[in-house]
């Protein structure tokens, strides 16, 4: 799954009117530069570094840059959504249309839906009737993928899954607009590899791993624990108090509270508002409060932090999990 339903989530409710806010953000925009900037050093450089660096490098930066298209969707540097879209646009890890990341992921913030297996395409949770009809290795396999070691593993493979077979339902229900961004998603990554390796001449399996698959598993260290289905209203966005390396390579959206709390706030702003926001206690009392992302493996790397069906849904599909 991408990256669970019922109530509210009081995170969402604090500060979703209009911020006041600078006509340029010019930490963004340095940000942004410094990304792609990267980029080209890494793809123009690559025949004198290491191939291993190189793949390493690739992860990262395209991690860092996936960071960067989930803060533009929130509406930066700019404020002008053709102009952000631009900085997001490009797919330099060749997953997911940019416009359909956009799409899904605002509807995610929606308060009520928040975790709902059925509704937040985001969510990590199946409902029952998913649960009751797979087969036991497809079961065990996704008990695996609910830790961190088997999110890390097979989360680039699931995720890419389950948006192809979404997308192709809603193409196949006349969704125009879904194939146009597809379209427009394959011309782009035609784009980036007829530059990778026509012009600058990397191996296509270095760029394939590094930018596309280790960099989604990065990514996907900072989605993995950030929600979890709590009752009533507390708060079901988690905050990993992480080093400054991480906090950058995420742009402090481990956070997690604070940016659903303020999602239209610049990444700078977070850990400022997270305290205003007391999010360490909402968090704590909520979806976790952890250390660093140190804790979350060592407390997650093969033991699942909550088990995929969601909790709503566990009584029909006869589970009983402590």
């Amino acid at each position: 799954m991408m990256c669970t339903g019922g109530s509210r989530d009081t995170t969402s409710r604090v500060g979703k009117g209009p911020e006041v806010k600078q006509k340029v953000e010019w930490p963004t925009v340095v940000l942004a530069i410094t990304i792609y900037a990267l980029w080209f050093a890494i793809v123009l450089g690559h025949r004198s570094i290491p191939t291993p660096v190189v793949i390493v490098a690739l992860a990262v930066v395209v991690a860092w840059h996936g960071s960067l298209r989930h803060e533009v969707l929130h509406g930066h540097p700019f404020g002008l959504r053709r102009a952000d879209d631009q900085v997001g646009a490009p797919p330099l890890s060749l997953c997911l249309p940019y416009q359909l990341y956009r799409r899904d992921h605002l509807l995610h913030h929606q308060d009520e839906i928040l975790t709902d297996p059925l509704d937040d395409r985001e969510s990590y949770y199946v409902d029952a009737r998913q649960w009751i009809s797979w087969s036991r290795p497809r079961r065990a396999l996704m008990v695996f993928h609910h830790s961190m070691l088997g999110r890390m593993m097979l989360g680039p493979v699931v995720a890419t899954l389950h948006v192809v077979r979404s997308q192709y339902r809603e193409a196949r229900e006349g969704n125009l607009t879904v194939v146009r961004w597809w379209v427009a998603h394959l011309a782009g990554i035609a784009a980036v590899m007829v530059f990778v390796v026509g012009v600058a001449g990397m191996p296509a399996w270095i760029y394939i791993l590094g930018a596309a698959y280790l960099s989604q598993s990065l990514s996907l260290v900072r989605s993995y624990c950030e929600h979890r289905w709590i009752p009533g209203d507390a708060s079901r966005s988690a905050v990993v108090r992480a080093g400054k390396g991480f906090s950058l390579l995420f742009l402090n959206n481990n956070l997690h509270h604070a940016h659903h709390a303020r999602p239209r706030a610049a990444w700078y702003d977070l850990p400022r508002l997270a305290e205003e926001l007391g999010s360490d206690s909402a968090a704590s009392e909520g979806a976790g409060l952890y250390a660093g992302y140190r804790e979350v493996f060592g407390r997650f790397m093969v033991h699942p932090f909550d088990h995929p069906v969601h909790p709503t849904e566990r009584e029909k599909a006869g589970l009983v999990v402590r």
